[in-house]
């Protein structure tokens, strides 16, 4: 936790680790979030959602999951954005979670308008940075620039769930390396067509 000294590594809201209690708990029980927070070497199994923690407790997490469920830490962040959109939704900041517009590419269009309305009730939020492109050959791309390495699966998964819940089928893949300076990753987003 912060205790009102400088930052100098992003910190993570509490409502992420809540998150991925919920995910573990929902899918697996108590006991295993219990034994996911031992691996972690946590002491604390319960977060305050509007506190703010470092990173490396979250990053502690996603490796204590992979661990026990023998799945590599890229799947774990893939799964955990999907369950994401849903969880969000459910929490203190879910009005502030509506997205601009109704179809898949208007809501990722919207990105960092909803982390701006977002930062307005969690000022130590360090959200990402999206840039989104339509290449007009069918083919779109979404720019993720960040302060955290090592999420960028967690953003994949954010799509695919936002794809399930505007009811568009996504393919989504990251590309080889960042289009431009300044970005962690870019990725290839196709829709599907009926």
């Amino acid at each position: 936790m912060t205790d009102g000294h400088a930052m100098t590594e992003p910190d993570m809201y509490g409502l992420v680790n809540q998150g991925v209690q919920t995910f573990i708990s929902n899918a697996h029980g108590a006991a295993d979030w219990q034994d996911i927070c031992a691996r972690a070497g946590l002491s604390d199994t319960d977060f305050e959602g509007m506190l703010v923690y470092p990173d490396d407790i979250t990053y502690k997490i996603v490796g204590a999951v992979s661990e026990k469920y023998d799945l590599p830490a890229t799947e774990v962040l893939r799964l955990f954005g999907d369950f994401w959109v849903d969880f969000s939704h459910k929490t203190p900041i879910g009005t502030l979670l509506r997205f601009g517009g109704e179809t898949l590419l208007e809501r990722l269009d919207t990105l960092n308008e909803m982390h701006e309305r977002i930062k307005m009730s969690m000022p130590h939020l360090s959200p990402p940075v999206f840039e989104f492109e339509d290449m007009g050959d069918g083919t779109y791309k979404l720019h993720y620039a960040s302060d955290r390495e090592g999420l960028e699966h967690m953003v994949i998964g954010l799509v695919e769930g936002l794809g399930r819940e505007t009811g568009q089928s996504v393919t989504i893949r990251q590309d080889p390396e960042p289009a431009y300076d300044g970005f962690r990753a870019s990725f290839t987003l196709e829709l599907a067509t009926d």
